[in-house]
């Protein structure tokens, strides 16, 4: 385990500002394909953006909720931020869609990025040249699709037609599933999340083991030049 660890340090820090920029940009592209369709959609540009106190609304939950288990659901659904379009032809205005930033899922976002960001540069050479992961493609290709999994169910949108809080499944309403199929499908979002962490864990643990292979073939290999270069130079 813990060779295991030293070779994927290694490889981030051989690239750190690869694996910190596919880590920011994997969520920062999200968060802006998730308003883009909104956008698109809706043919609406989105007119409001509200900031919530979450440190305060933490602390008020913690306050008031006597089970830590109950809490910790509660804040899980706390908002951040509100970005959508707020229709006011009727009254003070009713919003129509919204996209939310929830910490936990925020969260959930950066782990599955970071994870992404550890299988790409595993399956790049090291600096040096040596030490390729082989197969690279295929299992940033798995990452990659268990990223998505990520994505999809970890995805924060509102409808007003949907009357329920920012969830996966409004994506599925918004995109012709009926209303009621997508709230019943609403359960199977823990297991897709679950199902796109073990893609990612899985492809980052195989590439992992590779170079760690490899980089321990390498440096036998260096031994044995270094223990017969006298016997030659003789």
């Amino acid at each position: 385990m813990k060779a295991l660890a030293a070779a994927v340090g290694r490889a981030i820090a051989d690239r750190w500002a690869l694996w910190t920029g596919t880590v920011l940009g994997f969520v920062l592209v999200y968060e802006l394909l998730l308003l883009a369709a909104l956008v698109i959609r809706f043919d609406n540009l989105p007119n409001y953006v509200t900031f919530y106190d979450y440190p305060s609304n933490v602390l008020r939950i913690l306050d008031s909720t006597p089970s830590l288990v109950d809490a910790a659901q509660i804040i899980a659904d706390e908002w951040l931020i509100e970005i959508g379009y707020m229709n006011y032809g009727f009254g003070n205005g009713i919003s129509e869609w919204s996209l939310t930033i929830i910490p936990a899922k925020l969260l959930l976002l950066l782990a599955a990025a970071a994870l992404l960001a550890t299988t790409l540069v595993l399956g790049l050479p090291a600096r040096d040249g040596s030490c390729a992961a082989r197969r690279g493609r295929t299992a940033v290709g798995v990452a990659s699709g268990g990223a998505a999994l990520v994505g999809f169910s970890s995805a924060t949108l509102m409808w007003v037609v949907c009357c329920s809080a920012p969830t996966w499944v409004v994506s599925l309403a918004m995109l012709g599933m009926s209303a009621s199929l997508a709230l019943w499908l609403e359960p199977l979002g823990d297991a897709i999340t679950i199902s796109g962490f073990a893609l990612l864990a899985g492809a980052a643990i195989v590439l992992a083991l590779r170079r760690d292979g490899a980089e321990s073939a390498a440096q036998s290999d260096e031994a044995d030049v270094t223990t017969h270069a006298p016997a030659l130079s003789r």
